[in-house]
């Protein structure tokens, strides 16, 4: 009876490992089911054997049935306890489905049964798996989500099918704004694991953090419905209507013009989560437009700084900073942001333009010289107000009156030229006229035309101080020694007409008295003609008069 009964158990292995090698074959083609059909037969007809047990959990592993394989192991290491392959395959499982505090063990156990390289790789990468995702934990419970995804992406990508891992990582692509990647994520863990309990959460968190605030809080309140135990969805729920509150609020102070309150209520919203991008993009922006409404243009730029840097596809934060620049005087970073807009906001193209056309005058008009400044007279001044200013500053920064040192000299050549060519401009009608207009007349690329630019500083002082009694400016002799040292050659002139605009042709009326060095004249008809410092007199003028 003995020969008979282990004759048929000979019978029955020789059946069976007609099918292991049955499934070996389809294994390595890769039939991984098929395999798995003939090993389950195999062991149907000899379940004593751990190979078969092994080999299927081998089939099981490749078509990602952790569970299963999980199972089949137990059962082969319990004939076979220190099989390295079913080690492997156990520790390998428990690893993909995300389980490494419980692989890191028999990763462990089979490097001391096999010091192979293989062995010592796949001992070091347990341990950098469990490392990250400790970081990535401790970066998440300090809400550190840009940190905590650098993490978890690692762990993420050796394991894709470790649900909880897959699910920890769609929620720091959600609070991180990378939106479409989460929608992607989530669609996976769906299709991979059903539905889960965290999927109405998810769907929340990417809508929150996508810029739809409503959506996202319909979604989270139905999560809550369904499980009034998610405190995840009901935490973001409530983060959620707090932020919308808030903002609320302080668009109606804005829109109030109580802006200071509306500060406040913005300044609230954005500490509810700090990792709310979109969001906060828009609340730095509106706080910004109340910081500019209350004229504190360098807190608004600061705003605007901050929503751009969470959102540098919003526009409205580029157009309410180059408003801001404006009032600063940063004309050029004004004109860059409204550039931006018009990339941004194709609505906005012709009112951007119009934004820009008038900062390119702003900057041709300052890079032009204000002749009101350098005189030191407002717009509105008289001609009397012009003359004064002359007399005073002329006398102060003649070249003759500063040469204390080189540089003196140098700063006063440049005063004293400054203030004869403001002069020139400011005392004649004409050209005072068309500098109001925006065109110097002393600038020969400013359209004036017409008008003497190279202006003779000592010509138009001399000039100005020549008068005697009965002169349009009512000065005394300065060639005496009026001013110190006086002037050589005993210059002096009186005109009886107004001096404004030194540089044209002037015509001498009744008493036109003159003393030029040792020759005097009074001007009159029959005078042939003479050549004076800013004037000219020709025979035919002589004639008219």
């Amino acid at each position: 009876m003995e020969v008979e009964r282990n004759t048929g158990n000979d019978k029955l292995k020789q059946q069976a490992e007609e099918h292991k090698n049955k499934g070996n074959d389809y294994f390595k083609r890769g039939l991984y089911s098929n395999a798995a059909e003939e090993y389950e037969k195999a062991i149907e007809l000899f379940a004593n054997e751990p190979n078969y047990y092994g080999n299927r959990a081998a089939c099981f592993l490749q078509m990602k049935k952790y569970n299963k394989c999980l199972k089949d192991c137990e059962k082969a290491l319990s004939l076979d306890i220190n099989n390295i392959k079913f080690l492997r395959r156990k520790a390998l499982s428990l690893q993909y489905l995300g389980l490494f505090n419980e692989a890191k063990p028999i990763f462990e156990q089979i490097v001391n049964l096999d010091n192979s390289e293989q062995s010592l790789k796949e001992h070091k990468q347990i341990k950098e798996l469990i490392n990250y995702l400790q970081q990535a934990k401790q970066k998440l419970d300090s809400n550190q989500y840009k940190e905590a995804l650098q993490f978890i992406e690692k762990v993420a990508k050796e394991v894709p099918d470790a649900v909880d891992i897959q699910i920890l990582n769609c929620e720091c692509l959600a609070r991180t704004s990378n939106i479409n990647q989460a929608q992607e994520q989530l669609r996976l863990i769906q299709d991979k694991h059903g539905p889960r309990a965290e999927t109405y959460y998810l769907k929340g968190l990417i809508e929150l953090y996508g810029g739809s605030p409503d959506k996202a809080k319909s979604i989270l309140q139905e999560g809550v419905r369904q499980d009034q135990n998610n405190k995840k969805c009901l935490v973001a729920y409530q983060m959620a209507k707090d932020q919308d509150s808030y903002k609320s609020k302080g668009n109606d102070c804005l829109n109030s013009n109580k802006f200071n309150d509306a500060i406040d209520y913005y300044t609230k919203a954005l500490e509810v989560d700090s990792n709310n991008f979109k969001f906060n993009s828009i609340i730095y922006a509106n706080r910004g437009l109340a910081y500019q409404k209350l004229k504190d243009h360098r807190k608004a730029v600061n705003d605007f700084d901050k929503s751009i840097e969470l959102n540098e596809k919003y526009f409205k934060p580029y157009l309410r900073r180059g408003d801001s620049r404006q009032e600063l005087g940063d004309l050029d970073g004004a004109q860059s942001d409204y550039q931006k807009v018009m990339e941004l906001d194709q609505g906005s193209i012709q009112q951007m333009r119009q934004k820009i056309n008038d900062i390119t005058r702003k900057q041709k008009q300052l890079s032009k010289k204000d002749y009101y400044k350098i005189l030191e007279v407002d717009k509105n001044a008289t001609d009397a107000d012009i003359k004064k200013a002359y007399r005073k500053l002329a006398l102060q920064w003649h070249p003759d009156k500063n040469k204390e040192n080189e540089e003196q000299k140098k700063l006063a050549d440049k005063k004293f030229r400054e203030i004869a060519e403001a002069y020139s401009v400011l005392s004649d009608k004409q050209k005072r006229q068309q500098f109001d207009m925006g065109v110097d007349p002393n600038d020969p690329m400013g359209g004036a035309g017409g008008f003497e630019t190279n202006i003779d500083p000592t010509q138009i002082f001399k000039m100005f101080f020549g008068g005697e009694g009965g002169s349009d400016f009512g000065f005394g002799n300065m060639g005496g020694g009026e001013f110190p040292g006086g002037f050589p050659g005993g210059f002096h002139t009186m005109f009886t007409s107004n001096l404004g605009g030194m540089g044209q042709n002037m015509r001498g009326g009744s008493g036109f008295p003159f003393q030029f060095g040792d020759f005097s004249q009074q001007g009159g008809a029959g005078f042939p003609g003479f050549s004076f410092p800013g004037m000219q007199f020709t025979q035919q003028q002589q004639r008219r008069k």
